[in-house]
């Protein structure tokens, strides 16, 4: 099978999460998380377009779906990239290059 019948079966298996990969950000928040756990102040400075109501119902429904994990290191909370979450950003990312023709 391919990379482009793997994510249509991951979706199928999936279905809550093709929202997700229909816009960028998601999956560009998905990679920034992927390279290491983030503070919410982290993700502000690295995405400084998106509002912070915006990036706190992302990081929610992504929490709900649980694509994200939440760390607390004392008062601080931090933000991971769960297997499921590896596991969408990987097909994503193989699949991808037949998105656009």
């Amino acid at each position: 099978m391919g990379a482009q019948e793997d994510w249509i079966l991951f979706l199928e298996k999936n279905p809550q999460f093709y929202e997700l990969t229909k816009g960028d950000f998601f999956i560009q928040f998905l990679e920034e998380i992927s390279k290491g756990a983030k503070s919410l102040d982290s993700l502000k400075l690295i995405f400084p377009r998106v509002e912070d109501s915006d990036l706190k119902t992302v990081i929610e429904a992504f929490l709900d779906l649980k694509v994200v994990s939440k760390i607390m290191l004392g008062p601080k909370a931090f933000f991971g990239i769960t297997p499921a979450g590896k596991r969408l950003l990987s097909t994503y990312n193989k699949a991808k290059q037949f998105f656009s023709t």
